[in-house]
């Protein structure tokens, strides 16, 4: 064989034990080499840690609608369209916006007033300063709306509200009782639910007696003050004898036997007498006892604000809400709650084709906008109403200088879930640290590479260089601290975090028709009656009125001569 190597060919198929032995070797090892270079991990390349990054201005572009009007605005460059109708399905964020924001960062002048510039949509707005309606009223009339305002700091020079004029159920009656114990209440404690039962079988009895007698009857407009009215006349004069609102009720049930609100008063004078009457009774003239002053009756006795139309017709409402003192606010409360109900309410009735002529593209945005949101108390069913109006082309915007505000009102999980129905939240700048934290754990994590050296020193001296990857988050607290006060994040649902600068007022291409002070000739001035006295009086010319003084009679009388 070594002599002849070819006798049998360049190939010997001939196989033998040490050609087969050498085979099964090779083989062997190929596959041992196989399976050790072989690798089945799954990698992400520069994503092991985290891939949070700033988003870009073109990234947001898709979410602005074709028609800039139609935009609401959230930073210099960001901007979102408020009908999803009119947007792809991917781009269908809620329009619901959570605004962080200490004392001085901007909220009105940044976010508040641009976004009225825009003219688009209809909103009611919590105005503490009393002072945007005047800068931005005279841009809006010119622009079609009708304006609402509700003051709450003089109480004068104000549209009225009355509760009554939107009850429509029997079931309205306890939304309303909630919203005036929850928003006069001055205590927590869990101890007093004793009388807070007792009250609140009270009030709904009171509250369902002016609705079933005054609406339902249709004897009458009722409204909140009557209910102090009636209070003062519960209490039995002559232990034998009912009290003038004991025969109220009598009377009422003869008219509409079984109704809900005798049945209420029948459980509270059954189940409450003596001295524990006394004491229900004195707690809760005590929470009406604000109805006194003829200011709050005047504002609460009738109604201008015409809920039901601010989707169908453009309309802005300011509500004048004091900085400092809380004691009206649960009137507030109560027209929120309101709101709250009567605009979805109607919303429903068009989308579901109950009112004739009327869809669902006749639908007026409703931007429902509270700054100062902790100073104004727990707004009844607030979460479940937020989470729920996105169909019915309604949204809510928030403020609030630290996350933790919210928790002290409502609780860590409704807290939660009140961030979390927010389809954006805008950064303008706090010193509260847990909030960001809170920003800094939603800005995400990211990965990043770091090198290290190591330099040997010695007679052969040496170095080397490392390369790894780590993780860190987009954000540090301390670095959202540092945050420029001109600058703003803005968080966006399925969207990194953006970077951006605040919108500069002077920038939006009606800023020319906003008023900055009093003596610029663009302020708006307004004039609402308190009573149609006070209408008569300030439109019938002073010639055709008569004086109150015994020479003005005569004066008048002097005129015609006698028959």
């Amino acid at each position: 064989m070594i002599q002849h190597p070819f006798a049998n060919g360049i190939i010997d198929l001939q196989p033998t034990l040490i050609s087969l032995g050498v085979g099964g070797l090779g083989f062997l090892v190929a596959i041992f080499l196989y399976l050790r270079v072989e690798d089945t991990g799954t990698y992400r390349s520069r994503e092991e840690h985290g891939t949070a990054r700033l988003a870009t201005t073109t990234e947001l572009m898709g979410l602005r609608d074709e028609l800039p009007e139609n935009n609401m605005i959230l930073s210099q460059h960001a901007q979102m369209g408020l009908y999803n109708k009119r947007l792809p399905y991917s781009k269908q964020v809620n329009k619901n916006v959570g605004i962080v924001g200490s004392s001085g960062r901007g909220k009105t002048r940044n976010v508040f007033k641009p976004n009225i510039l825009q003219s688009n949509i209809s909103f009611m707005m919590t105005d503490p300063k009393g002072l945007t309606i005047h800068e931005t009223g005279n841009h809006l009339l010119r622009k079609g709306y009708k304006l609402k305002i509700f003051d709450l700091i003089t109480f004068l020079n104000s549209d009225r509200f009355n509760v009554f004029h939107y009850m429509d159920s029997e079931l309205d009656i306890d939304r309303v009782t909630t919203s005036i114990i929850e928003g006069t209440n001055v205590s927590t404690n869990t101890g007093e639910n004793f009388w807070m039962q007792a009250e609140t079988l009270l009030i709904r009895a009171l509250i369902g007696y002016l609705y079933f007698d005054g609406l339902i009857l249709k004897k009458y407009m009722p409204n909140i003050p009557m209910v102090a009215d009636m209070l003062r006349s519960l209490k039995r004069e002559d232990p034998d004898v009912s009290s003038p609102v004991e025969e109220m009720f009598a009377a009422l049930e003869r008219d509409l036997p079984g109704n809900y609100a005798c049945k209420q008063f029948d459980l509270f004078m059954a189940n409450f007498g003596g001295q524990t009457f006394m004491s229900v009774l004195a707690v809760t003239s005590a929470r009406f006892a604000v109805f006194d002053h003829d200011a709050i009756r005047n504002i609460v006795s009738d109604d201008t604000m015409e809920i039901e139309k601010w989707q169908l017709e453009k309309t802005a409402v300011f509500i004048s809400i004091p900085e400092t003192d809380k004691s009206y606010n649960f009137l507030a409360n109560l027209f929120f709650t309101t709101v709250l109900k009567v605009a979805p309410k109607v919303a429903d009735e068009i989308i579901k084709g109950e009112r004739e002529g009327l869809g669902y593209d006749d639908l007026i945005h409703l931007k429902l906008r509270f700054d100062e949101f902790a100073q104004l108390g727990v707004v009844p069913n607030f979460t479940e109403s937020q989470a729920s109006v996105r169909s019915r082309e309604i949204s809510i915007d928030f403020v609030v200088q630290a996350r933790s505000q919210v928790e002290g009102l409502y609780g860590k999980h409704k807290a939660d879930t009140i961030f979390n129905n927010c389809g954006s939240l805008i950064y303008l700048g706090t010193n509260d640290g847990d909030t960001m934290k809170y920003l800094s754990m939603r800005s995400g994590d990211q990965t990043i590479n770091t090198k290290n050296q190591s330099v040997t020193y010695s007679q052969q001296g040496s170095s080397s260089e490392s390369t790894q990857s780590l993780g860190r988050t987009l954000f540090k607290p301390d670095e959202i601290a540092r945050i420029p006060l001109d600058e703003t994040l803005v968080f966006i649902d399925t969207f990194n975090v953006y970077r951006d600068k605040k919108f500069v007022l002077e920038s939006h291409p009606f800023y020319d028709e906003l008023s900055e002070h009093p003596g610029d000739g663009k302020w708006y001035k307004y004039k609402r009656y308190m009573s149609d006295i006070d209408e008569w009086e300030e439109n019938v010319a002073k010639e055709y009125q008569i004086e109150e003084t015994p020479a003005g009679i005569d004066e008048f009388i002097s005129q015609y001569p006698a028959a």
